[in-house]
């Protein structure tokens, strides 16, 4: 009998050695559950603890009730505006910081490339104009900073604060083009662009350190929010938003959340519906995730949301996690989704002043079929570029020439067919269609010398009135 079990274990054993479990790759990507942050061949460090923070002595009754926010939040309708932010957004501009952050190979927390890392963060949110600092953090053995920005909020009534937020460092041998490069791409693409408008609710732009030793910078600036009183009413959390191998991969992208953060998802489907045409993403609820650093957000009780690609990027925590292997179009789409939404989360308007009326130079006397250069330089005091509108003031015009540079000199040559005196006309426009007023300038054609000669002959016909003997003697 123990012979007949014995071989009955063996047979067993052969038939599941020759049929291994299918792997996690060989599902079809549309029932693929994906487990974010789960390592690829590579040392992984856990959530310090048992995945819970230091409330240091806070009861869990202390943490707050998370709700839907004070103010009324609702999709505006369909806005020129947000369009006209959502077209910014272009690879141009997202290649730029994703070329910057990779070039200084990887990023380790702790280690001088993630520091040079940080500092160029921080130097790009000055140079935008916004209010940055350093957050130095010092948890479980590491010690590093995150970097954060701030858009104040125009409304004095409200203390509501909006967050996008993304890690710059990376795992050892990665250069993290797409974990999590792309994600502090979308922050400063969208940190940029906002920075030229006004917003009703403050926006803090953060970019995160210690993600891969465990969530580390993370964990230490929420938990100084909390211990702040900060009242965060959405995180929008993008790691890893730009790998996408196929067609269906690049319309698609996961939102991951948890039950009180589902509102915020459903805003983001709004979003993707109304602008669809600009953005062209179908949102997926995908439920739970730990594994990013919207989870301590969660944990102090905060409402947050995790941005992900729809399909996981094989090249995950590897040398070859580069720009060359990602899908540029795919991080457009992702983060102008990211961006429309926390513009209409945080009620975004612009702000601009129209250019300063153009000044016009060139001749006030001319003679009628002669050409003449006239030049036309109008400042814009956001240094937008500018267009020309000019009324020659003979019926012809000059319709809303350029764009040129704000204080570029241009110069239009025009003609006037018949003698009189013109009023010629200019305005500027900038690239918001903020106008300016008319500037003008008095044209004589012909010249005054004609009429300086016409009054001396009359004068001169009446000395010879007065004076015949002038005349005769003229004549001898």
């Amino acid at each position: 009998m123990k012979k007949i079990i014995l071989s009955i274990v063996i047979i067993t054993m052969l038939i599941s050695l020759s049929n291994p479990v299918t792997s996690f790759t060989d599902k079809p990507y549309e029932t693929q559950q994906y487990i974010i942050r789960q390592p690829i061949d590579v040392e992984f460090y856990p959530i310090p603890g048992d995945i819970s923070p230091d409330f240091q002595g806070l009861d869990i009754q202390d943490l707050p009730q998370r709700n839907l926010p004070h103010h009324n939040i609702e999709l505006q309708s369909f806005s020129d505006e947000i369009i006209y932010m959502i077209q910014q957004l272009d690879a141009e501009i997202l290649l730029r910081y994703l070329e910057n952050l990779t070039g200084f190979g990887p990023r380790v927390t702790g280690t001088i490339e993630c520091e040079e890392a940080g500092d160029y963060i921080y130097n790009e949110f000055l140079s935008m104009g916004l209010e940055a600092r350093y957050h130095d953090w010092s948890y479980d053995g590491y010690d590093d900073r995150n970097i954060e920005a701030t858009l104040q909020g125009m409304n004095e009534t409200s203390d509501e604060i909006y967050i996008i937020c993304g890690h710059y460092d990376s795992v050892s041998g990665s250069p993290g083009a797409d974990d999590d490069g792309s994600g502090v791409a979308a922050l400063l693409s969208a940190a940029y662009i906002m920075s030229q408008y006004a917003v009703n609710y403050t926006i803090r732009f953060v970019a995160f350190s210690g993600e891969e030793q465990g969530l580390l910078g993370s964990h230490e600036y929420v938990e100084e929010a909390f211990g702040n009183g900060d009242n965060i009413v959405a995180t929008l959390n993008a790691d890893m938003i730009a790998f996408a191998i196929s067609e269906f991969d690049g319309n698609n992208v996961k939102i991951y959340e948890d039950d009180f953060s589902e509102w915020i998802t459903d805003f983001i489907s709004d979003i993707g519906d109304e602008y669809y045409e600009y953005i062209g993403l179908n949102i997926i609820p995908s439920g739970f995730s730990w594994g990013s650093d919207h989870y301590y957000f969660w944990e102090f009780g905060y409402n947050a949301i995790f941005c992900h690609e729809y399909k996981f990027n094989q090249y995950y925590h590897s040398p070859q996690d580069t720009i060359e292997n990602l899908n540029i179009t795919y991080l457009i789409k992702t983060s102008r989704l990211l961006l429309a939404t926390l513009a209409e989360l945080t009620q975004t308007w612009l702000v601009s002043s129209p250019p300063n009326p153009p000044s016009i130079n060139g001749p006030i006397n001319g003679k009628p079929e002669v050409e003449y250069d006239y030049s036309f330089s109008a400042i814009d005091p956001d240094n937008d570029r500018v267009y020309y509108f000019i009324d020659w003031g003979d019926g012809q015009t000059e319709e809303w020439l350029g764009p040129y540079n704000s204080g570029e000199i241009i110069i239009i040559n025009h003609s006037w067919a018949e003698k009189g005196t013109y009023i010629v006309k200019a305005k500027a426009r900038d690239t918001y269609d903020l106008e300016s007023d008319w500037e003008t300038l008095d044209v004589s054609i012909p010249r005054n010398r004609f009429v300086t000669n016409s009054l001396f002959l009359q004068l001169l016909e009446k000395l010879f009135n007065a004076f015949p003997i002038l005349k005769n003697m003229l004549k001898l």
